[in-house]
């Protein structure tokens, strides 16, 4: 197997991002390019327009086709740690803990619209909903290493 580098790979990741948008014809940019809220979002909802019928709400870039980054990341990351030796299943100690904050970083993702690296490419842009809801993430983050450290302590 080919080892890439990290620098190597936020390149290519960056340049194909690019290249996907531009080949979708989004114009202006609207820092679609890699996001795990609306991604997965759309693909849902476009798997299930097709499967039933039904008119979901679908971004532009994913209208004929959805964005399959998500799956590309989770193939890529599969395939990393597999390659390094470090693929293996583990159960949590609470699992209840990582449902409720996975279900609560994609509610109040979809609510925002955005995804963390959707927010910081909204900020490049100069969107004050990108940096409302920056702010609102960097207090969500601090209020969670709180908890977390809490329970730690208990």
């Amino acid at each position: 197997m080919v080892k890439v580098d990290k620098l190597t790979a936020g390149f290519f990741t960056g340049l194909w991002a690019a290249i996907a948008q531009a080949w979708v014809g989004v114009l202006p940019p609207s820092a679609f390019g890699i996001c795990f809220i609306s991604h997965p979002n759309d693909l849902f909802n476009w798997t299930i327009n097709k499967l039933f019928g039904t008119s979901f709400y679908v971004h532009d870039p994913s209208i004929d086709l959805p964005v399959l980054t998500v799956i590309g990341v989770l193939i890529g990351a599969s395939l990393a740690t597999i390659q390094h030796k470090e693929f293996k299943f583990k159960m949590p100690r609470n699992p209840l803990d990582h449902y409720i904050n996975g279900f609560m970083v994609a509610v109040f993702g979809l609510l925002l619209g955005y995804c963390s690296v959707h927010i910081i490419m909204g900020l490049m842009y100069g969107s004050i909903i990108a940096l409302t809801g920056f702010a609102a993430m960097m207090v969500g983050v601090t209020l969670a290493v709180r908890y977390i450290k809490w329970r730690v302590r208990r």
